[in-house]
């Protein structure tokens, strides 16, 4: 009988802030620990090291989506309200990181469709950067944009228990305010009987319960493989298969896999509909068919001398944003320097006829890779001292996969004929290159960016 491994055990949940019978101790909030490197909390911690168990059986609640998750256990807390100066801070800091981080992924992918979620990719680095030491400490702080040089002592307690929650809340309403839109799974398997530090598991669960810790033997990679991608296939739905194919090697000691599944739904059914083989100009000059939907109803556009942008509302409290830029050559300049007030200035309301690409798109990419001018961050130099005392402990690989698509119930579509279209209307059409942001509009938060230069007959992420 063929052995097989057990799917990962969830070592990781949010639960209340302090341990079950432990006196009450006031934490320093995340940031000025993470800045600073004190990933300990006031709580006592014993200098014990802890091994993991194997890859176990996945439940519904390991996965955050809408059957339930860590942040239901943090509604029943109430302790501590959102700060909307705070919140606007974290905001605005993931907007420009992802916008930095996204200049770096278009210098390394090429031509292709591109998704980033600026929150979750924060949230995977964020998560190795507990366990690291030294310059690989220094790296992770300038990526993130955590780099502080006022390290001194940190007085103001409750101000930090403060700040330490008004993280976790941001966390905990993206996800929950888009439950029926956005679900996440993040694992850390290291290999079997590697000791961790119990600080370091203690503050993982901390600041990241979403991430799931677990263990494996690498020195069967297919077997391991195998495992990890039956565990990634069920906890994503069946969306996603062989997310790690290939990658594991008997010398491999860790290994960070995450998935984010984004399934977004018009706000309003449109009144027209239709799906049908059109060109689309890629940024080369040349064109290819590609399926193209029509949307027609009530949007804000705005068509600009050097661009066309067009918001389309969607579920829950989300919005897309569609830039199409007259010369494609301007994509880049254009990424950087349009904020979301100046694309929406001067902005309309009518009645549109959109014709674009449907919103289908998957895609897997090595954190690891893009980062490898750093080799003191997550290649041969790095410092993960804070994990365990193992030596040359380093991520073989870091994998994320973005599912990312926009659909219409078809029960609510009705068909072209039934709509009256009137000398009044306003066509638009996404049939170049373009690039686009989701937001959540409540939080004010962006969820996604995204760009297309090339389509092939199929719409799809590049694998990079």
């Amino acid at each position: 009988m063929r052995k097989r491994m057990k799917l990962i055990f969830p070592l990781l949940c949010l639960g209340a802030l302090m341990e079950p019978g432990a006196p009450y101790r006031p934490y320093i909030h995340p940031f000025s620990l993470v800045s600073c490197n004190q990933l300990t909390s006031s709580v006592e911690i014993d200098g014990n090291d802890t091994t993991l168990p194997g890859v176990v059986e996945v439940n519904a609640n390991q996965v955050n989506s809408s059957k339930g998750a860590w942040w239901d256990e943090e509604e029943k807390e109430g302790q501590v309200q959102p700060s909307r100066s705070k919140r606007r801070y974290l905001s605005s800091l993931q907007a420009a990181l992802g916008t930095s981080w996204f200049s770096r992924w278009m210098s390394r992918e090429g031509s292709g469709a591109t998704v980033l979620s600026p929150p979750y990719l924060h949230m995977v680095l964020a998560s190795l950067l507990v366990g690291a030491e030294g310059s690989t400490a220094d790296k992770f702080h300038d990526v993130l944009g955590l780099s502080d040089s006022s390290c001194g002592e940190i007085r103001d307690s409750q101000r930090s228990q403060d700040m330490h929650q008004q993280f976790r809340l941001l966390l905990r309403d993206i996800l929950s305010h888009q439950r029926g839109s956005l679900s996440t799974g993040t694992w850390m398997i290291f290999q079997e009987g590697l000791r961790l530090h119990h600080s370091f598991v203690h503050s993982l669960r901390l600041f990241y319960p979403e991430v799931q810790l677990g263990s494996a033997n690498f020195s069967q990679p297919r077997v391991v493989e195998e495992s990890i991608n039956s565990l990634v296939h069920r906890a994503s739905g069946g969306r996603l298969d062989n997310l790690v194919a290939g990658l594991v090697t008997p010398r491999t000691n860790l290994l960070v896999a995450s998935f984010i599944h984004f399934k977004g739904r018009w706000k309003t059914r449109s009144q027209c509909h239709g799906t049908e083989l059109q060109d689309f100009f890629n940024d080369a000059g040349d064109k290819v068919k590609v399926p193209m939907t029509i949307w027609c109803g009530q949007l804000q556009y705005k068509t600009a001398p050097e661009y066309t942008m067009i918001k389309l509302p969607l579920s829950e409290t989300m919005y897309v944003m569609l830039i199409q830029p007259v010369r494609p050559a301007k994509m880049k300049n254009f990424e950087r320097t349009l904020t979301t007030d100046r694309i929406l200035g001067d902005s309309q309301t009518g009645f549109v006829k959109l014709v674009m690409p449907r919103f289908v798109w998957e895609g897997t990419y090595n954190v690891k890779e893009l980062f490898s001018q750093d080799p003191d961050m997550l290649g041969g130099q790095a410092n993960f001292s804070r994990i365990s005392s193992a030596q040359r402990l380093v991520p073989e690989q870091v994998i994320q996969s973005i599912i990312f698509e926009v659909m219409e119930d078809e029960r609510e579509q009705v068909i072209a004929e039934d709509l009256s279209v009137t000398n009044t209307t306003t066509e638009i059409r996404i049939n170049k290159p373009f690039f686009f942001r989701v937001y959540d509009g409540t939080l004010e938060m962006l969820l996604f960016l995204g760009r297309v230069k090339k389509l092939p007959l199929k719409s799809e992420l590049n694998i990079f």
